[in-house]
């Protein structure tokens, strides 16, 4: 099967969100709390959307990333520095013994640890790590093994050889409370949507299901869920 350019990104998108009343912040943990709500799959003219919506409790309501939350801990990359101030470089790597255990230059690795820039109007190729805490949402598909019956984790980098560099499913849910200083707890549904051309492609008539788990903004992980096993051939026929 021929992957193309726009499953490159998932084009993950989040939806519709109906947010409930506050309550005191002794109800809840202020670590979150998730259960499954619901899901559904629908064919597009151009991209298919496969959506999940989840409900959730949180103590503080500190739940959800704005754009501008990109400095640490909410930064996509690490960078690395050497003792002259410069960064790590490819260069480090090749000729630096005490980074030649760093990956090299080759798939995956290539987009996922490496980075071509411009610096100062020099071209150089960076080393860099991804940040967990860049996303708050993590979502994970399992696939039935037709002759286990067991569910898999679907690892789209191990099944297509490192086709789709750097491919992840997880995302940003928008921050869910009206004053996030007031720090009142928060509940509610919130949907989050996920939109590509090779969900039937892939997934066909496999049974999957999705983990998921969401993060707030004080790093605190909520429990995993998982959604009821599924197959998108039925969905396609509605």
């Amino acid at each position: 099967m021929k992957l193309t350019g726009n499953w490159l990104i998932l084009c993950v998108v989040v939806g519709t969100m109906i947010l409930g009343s506050c309550f005191d912040p002794p109800t809840y943990s202020n670590i979150p709390g998730i259960e499954f709500n619901d899901l559904y799959f629908a064919k597009g003219t151009l991209t298919d959307t496969l959506s999940v919506s989840i409900k959730f409790k949180d103590g503080d309501g500190d739940v959800g990333l704005a754009q501008g939350d990109t400095l640490s801990p909410y930064n996509n990359k690490f960078y690395y520095r050497l003792s002259d101030n410069t960064l790590l470089n490819y260069k480090q790597k090749r000729t630096n013994p005490n980074f030649d255990t760093l990956p090299a230059y080759v798939k995956p690795y290539y987009c996922t640890n490496w980075e071509i820039r411009s610096i100062n109007k020099k071209i150089d190729t960076l080393y860099f790590r991804t940040n967990q805490n860049y996303y708050n949402i993590f979502v994970d598909f399992y696939i039935q093994n037709g002759q286990t019956l067991e569910y898999e984790l679907f690892d789209l980098e191990t099944q297509f050889a490192g086709a789709n560099c750097g491919l992840t499913y997880d995302g940003r849910l928008p921050v869910l409370s009206k004053d996030l200083a007031r720090k009142s707890a928060l509940e509610g549904v919130v949907r989050y949507n996920m939109k590509s051309q090779a969900f039937l492609a892939i997934f066909g008539s496999k049974a999957f299901k999705l983990r998921i788990t969401i993060q707030d903004r004080a790093l605190h992980k909520s429990n995993t869920i998982e959604t009821k096993p599924d197959n998108l051939a039925g969905w396609a026929k509605k």
